[in-house]
């Protein structure tokens, strides 16, 4: 998460803002606010892009693996891990005489090769009118659970996932042997807010200003 201030607080300001607070008192904190909102809508969408296009900068992030999918079941939104099934349950046998039994698959793959996809609609902004401030990232808002601040925490850093003799052969079940001097799945770290941001640094500052003096230009003529 970053966040946006008018004044020295933060990576951004506009000159001289106190002075321009104390002369159009009312009229340009209503600049403000629309100009902050208006910019952390606008990175809120620079970051879902960027989930989209495969990472910062136009796709910087590796496919997933095809068993990464499958895997990720482990994990249930808790944290806490969980059985994967490699079958579902079918009806065989003659009429009058049917049972449900199992049928497995040899072999379970993903179709997803896009990284942190499901988290995408997690970035969020947030204007402070108090702080007067905006937050953009991910934040703890109305259907954003602590599981997907969780693993969008432990993504960008990246993190191991030990293999326990439970989970070996679970893995072996589910078509995906490793071998026994492979102790740990690596994850590896793929950040995204602090990217976007150093990319959009140059362009914020004037969006803002411009954006600031553009709605309190159309506040005063009103």
């Amino acid at each position: 998460m970053f966040e946006l201030y008018f004044d020295e607080r933060g990576e951004v300001a506009i000159e001289n803002m106190e002075t321009i607070l104390r002369a159009f008192p009312g009229l340009a904190d209503r600049a403000m606010a629309s100009a902050l909102k208006s910019e952390g809508w606008r990175l809120k969408n620079m970051i879902r892009l960027a989930v989209r296009r495969g990472g910062p900068g136009g796709g910087t992030w590796k496919k997933l693996n095809p068993h990464t999918g499958v895997l990720s079941r482990m994990r249930s939104r808790t944290g806490r891990r969980q059985t994967v099934k490699n079958f579902k349950m079918v009806w065989r046998g003659q009429k009058g005489s049917k049972q449900r039994v199992p049928q497995y698959k040899e072999v379970m793959l993903s179709t997803r090769k896009a990284p942190l996809t499901k988290l995408a609609g997690a970035v969020r902004y947030k204007y402070d009118p108090e702080e007067k401030m905006v937050s953009i990232g991910f934040l703890h808002e109305q259907g954003v659970s602590d599981g997907m601040l969780r693993l969008a925490l432990m993504h960008a850093k990246g993190y191991k996932t030990r293999i326990t003799p439970k989970m070996r052969k679970m893995l072996f079940a589910l078509g995906f042997p490793v071998k026994k001097s492979t102790t740990t799945l690596e994850t590896p770290a793929r950040p995204l807010i602090e990217p976007v941001f150093r990319e959009e640094k140059s362009d914020i500052m004037i969006n803002i200003e411009r954006k600031f003096f553009k709605n309190l230009d159309r506040y005063m003529k009103a």
